[in-house]
């Protein structure tokens, strides 16, 4: 056993075995008292006050299968820092009860043996229950290197393009639909407006996975023998280009801005004229200064656009007793519901997970509003509508995550001139292969 493996695996077997001497702790949990369950994610208030009245009306309807059950969800701020607390929490035997996850990020978990197969709950399920969960989002919990079901979708985002349409209207702009199009538009808005920022991009490592997946540009692969292919040519004149284009102040990252602040604020302030995010983030895109427009991201090639599919699923952790991940499940099953799945997308810019949800009378009402009965969560999901056929997804595995995170640096390191083109990348490959188990 390699020292890596055996500095995981023996706190967490002796964190256990004093679970069980003394006959209490989360391991034991629920089998004698009421139930406890701890629910990390990363939602922001809005959409923590949804979620909260799901699972207060969850207590309710599930009183007499868990009398007194308690449940406690707390936010652990983003994706990076919640994977970063549970990687912590693994060896300390101190992980929630169920969690927000990525594919990227169980993938990890699962090489340290800490989540539920769930497979045995999908099983004891009534015939079909699966099949009511859009495909993609529900085989993505299976796309991992161990057999089995190790994360179930909650709800799911995509990027848009969202554009200060007034402006647009103002000066007879069209939307773009494919990357020379949009070179050429924020050509033409830096000359109408030479102090303002054409484009902002919310996210360096989706732009630069996403460029890779539509310029056909190796980035990782499953196969364990070389599973990080980023460092070639292609990649880098890629990068090489879009420091061009920045440095002509055509566009700017998140990570590449002042504060490393979100391109969406730069764009409800009026600095930036569009910015590309997540459709999870939609009312952070909301102006009250002008009309905001929503479309689908450029493509390389016209009519072939290939977004970018991310957004929440929900993974179990292995060490509670039997009852409080029975718990948990049900608790998942209810605030992923036809009714739920549905509620939830509309109020925060989400994709439901069920298609069952997609025919309900209030989803259909929403997606079909207009004039005075529209708004920009309307609007995104007519769009977001029109791209599930163009989702991708990457390779997951451990050392994904760090390769999503290395690709955003070489990103923003570039173009902020803190490292050339050839050091960003020698040193992204570097902590790549050192974040591989050994």
């Amino acid at each position: 056993m390699t020292f890596k493996k055996r500095a995981i695996i023996l706190p967490l077997l002796l964190t256990l075995l004093l679970a069980g001497c003394d006959g209490g702790g989360s391991t034991t949990d629920g089998e004698s008292g009421p139930v406890e369950l701890t629910f990390w994610h990363t939602m922001g208030q809005a959409n923590q006050t949804v979620v909260r009245d799901m699972i207060a009306n969850f207590k309710v309807d599930y009183a007499e299968k868990y009398p007194g059950i308690k449940i406690t969800d707390s936010s652990q701020g983003g994706y990076d820092d919640l994977f970063s607390k549970i990687k912590s929490a693994i060896p300390a035997g101190t992980t929630p009860t169920m969690a927000f996850c990525y594919p990227d990020h169980v993938a990890h978990y699962i090489d340290s043996g800490a989540v539920e197969n769930l497979q045995n709950y999908v099983d004891a399920e009534e015939a079909g229950f699966a099949d009511d969960f859009v495909s993609g989002y529900w085989n993505e919990g299976r796309e991992y290197q161990n057999p089995g079901l190790y994360s179930v979708p909650f709800s799911k985002s995509t990027e848009a393009l969202f554009y200060n349409k007034t402006f647009f209207d103002m000066h007879s702009l069209e939307v773009p639909t494919t990357w020379n199009e949009m070179l050429e538009l924020c050509r033409d808005i830096k000359a109408i407006a030479p102090n303002v920022t054409p484009l902002g991009y919310d996210s360096d490592s989706n732009l630069y996975i996403t460029l890779s997946e539509q310029l056909g540009i190796p980035y990782t692969s499953s196969n364990p023998e070389t599973p990080f292919l980023f460092n070639n040519n292609r990649a880098k004149e890629m990068v090489t280009y879009l420091k061009d284009l920045y440095d002509e102040g055509l566009f700017v990252t998140k990570g590449a801005s002042p504060n490393n602040s979100y391109t969406s604020t730069q764009f409800t302030e009026g600095k930036a004229m569009m910015t590309i995010g997540s459709t999870g983030g939609t009312s952070y895109n909301q102006s009250p200064n002008f009309d905001v427009g929503v479309a689908i991201p450029p493509s390389y090639v016209a009519d072939e656009p290939a977004v970018i599919s991310q957004g929440p699923s929900i993974t179990i952790f292995s060490r509670f007793s039997a009852r409080q991940k029975e718990a948990a499940w049900d608790l998942y099953k209810y605030i992923s519901n036809t009714a739920n799945s549905a509620r939830y997308s509309i109020m925060t810019g989400y994709e439901p997970v069920r298609t069952s949800s997609y025919a309900t009378e209030e989803y259909q009402m929403h997606l079909n509003a207009e004039g005075a009965n529209a708004n920009l969560f309307t609007n995104v999901a007519k769009v977001t509508y029109t791209m599930r056929d163009s989702y991708f997804f990457s390779p997951v595995f451990v050392g994904s995550a760090v390769a999503r995170d290395q690709v955003g640096g070489i990103i923003s390191n570039v173009l902020l001139g803190t490292k050339s083109v050839e050091a960003a990348f020698q040193d992204a490959l570097i902590e790549c292969v050192n974040s591989l188990p050994e």
